[in-house]
């Protein structure tokens, strides 16, 4: 979670297991409209990194619509590469934050490699 004073901004969901690359996944990343454009992503993403990091993971990953280049331009910036992987259709009810979305979009997956020992990172 990302707070400004006692106001929730964003969070963002770490996924350890069951992802679709098999490494940690940062997932549901989310900022409030109102705070967009001032770091909340790139501070959520980094602390992701990070947790995974002490938790012993090499690399972590992350997915973005196709068509989300203010995302793509966002976690290319802070390190992440294409994954070795065709983008995935989702098209279904999934759901997100507890409840069901219908969804027909084409994921783009990205990974980056954490430095363990240190708990930085490092662009793969």
């Amino acid at each position: 979670m990302a707070w400004e004073e006692d106001t929730p901004v964003g969070h963002a969901h770490v996924a350890g297991g069951n992802t679709t690359l098999g490494i940690p996944e940062v997932q549901d990343v989310f900022v409030a409209e109102r705070f967009r454009r001032r770091g909340v992503a790139s501070t959520l993403t980094r602390a992701a990194e990070r947790l995974v990091a002490e938790r012993g993971h090499r690399r972590i990953s992350l997915s973005f619509g196709i068509a989300n280049e203010p995302a793509r331009l966002l976690y290319e910036g802070l390190g992440y590469r294409r994954a070795d992987l065709k983008p995935q259709r989702v098209h279904g009810t999934i759901l997100i934050r507890g409840r069901p979305v219908d969804v027909d979009d084409t994921l783009i997956y990205l990974v980056k490699e954490v430095a363990v020992d240190s708990g930085t990172t490092r662009s793969s």
